[in-house]
């Protein structure tokens, strides 16, 4: 159900995030700043950030879309 209102919206299918909208670059990091600044107060520290696979724009740690992946490096 999520995915067609998702659809029927015009928002990213993966993340959820607005789709073919031109907004200013400052209403941008304004929402990028609050979204970040509330997700810290949530973890306690800066949370990771990644790009959506499908629509490229940024998803933060704690948000839809997010995926947690894991490097692992053998140190020998």
């Amino acid at each position: 159900m999520r995915f067609v209102w998702r659809v029927l919206t015009g928002r990213c299918t993966r993340c959820g995030q607005q789709l073919n909208g031109h907004r200013e670059s400052s209403e941008v990091l304004n929402e990028i700043n609050g979204r970040v600044g509330r997700l810290a107060e949530e973890l306690g520290r800066s949370p990771l950030a990644q790009n959506c696979h499908k629509c490229n724009r940024l998803v933060f740690e704690g948000e839809p879309g997010f995926t947690q992946r894991y490097l692992l490096v053998d140190i020998v």
